[in-house]
């Protein structure tokens, strides 16, 4: 009964992200199935098929990313508060007010980070990567990356692949009777951070060619973002690392309307 509360938890709040990111990918879908030809177009399932399969896939994946989380995550001392207390009934942390002022500090200085980095690179990035990168702020834009991001790329990332690697090397270096090493969560945080940014390849890939500046963009900017989410999980809790990488995203949001506004 308690794996299927945490599964049941995690899983309603990944998908909120997951049915966020097929809405904001309506409109990209339907540009690619218009430049198809008529007798490639009419061998292409409805659009909300493409949706419903798509939607299935990342569910699938989100599903195996929980229960991994769920076999690791509690035997190498990582946790989630909302788990604590729906599933286990532990008290509410009394640091808890420290932990989020944390997340929204680290989410603040990886969005100036991140940014001053990816304006240092802007010149040599191709035209169509920069036009790319520079979007128009949109509601729908924001909902999307507070909710996909800021939560269900956690759930995949650190509460899945995180948990998976710090287990992984705690059980290989058998250091099974007390909690991991420093190094090992170390280690496990830059992984995951790596893949992190090596999932954000392929879009960048259907946009330019991926020349080696635009890998290692990808993998300096989103690696900079994942090394910070994946210490709040270890050092606090994954619900902290869910704060700031959606902090993250709203405070880089708010910037973008004050530099349309006044800039």
């Amino acid at each position: 009964m308690a794996i299927l509360k945490q599964f049941g938890i995690l899983f309603v709040l990944g998908s909120v992200g997951i049915v966020m990111l097929m809405i904001a990918s309506i409109p990209s879908i339907e540009q690619q199935l218009a430049k198809l030809s008529p007798e490639a177009l009419a061998k292409v399932p409805p659009l909300w098929v493409l949706m419903l399969l798509q939607g299935l896939q990342y569910s699938i994946l989100l599903a195996i990313s929980i229960l991994v989380g769920i076999g690791c995550a509690y035997r190498v001392g990582l946790r989630s508060h909302l788990i604590d207390h729906w599933v286990f009934h532990i008290a509410k942390s009394p640091s808890f007010a420290v932990e989020m002022k944390w997340s929204l500090g680290v989410g603040a200085a990886t969005m100036i980070v991140v940014l001053l980095l990816d304006r240092f690179m802007q010149p040599a990035l191709p035209e169509a990567l920069q036009a790319a990168n520079s979007p128009e702020p949109s509601g729908l834009r924001l909902l999307t990356a507070l909710f996909y991001g800021g939560i269900t790329e956690e759930i995949l990332l650190r509460w899945g692949l995180m948990s998976l690697l710090v287990w992984i090397a705690w059980k290989g270096l058998k250091q099974g009777v007390t909690l991991p090493s420093q190094g090992i969560y170390q280690g496990a945080i830059v992984l995951a951070a790596l893949v992190f940014g090596l999932l954000h390849l392929p879009a960048t890939a259907a946009i330019v060619p991926l020349t080696p500046v635009v890998i290692i963009r990808a993998l300096l900017l989103n690696g900079i973002a994942g090394i910070a989410f994946g210490w709040l999980f270890w050092q606090y809790s994954l619900e902290a690392a869910m704060l700031s990488h959606a902090s993250f995203h709203a405070f880089s949001f708010a910037l973008s309307l004050l530099l349309a506004r006044f800039v």
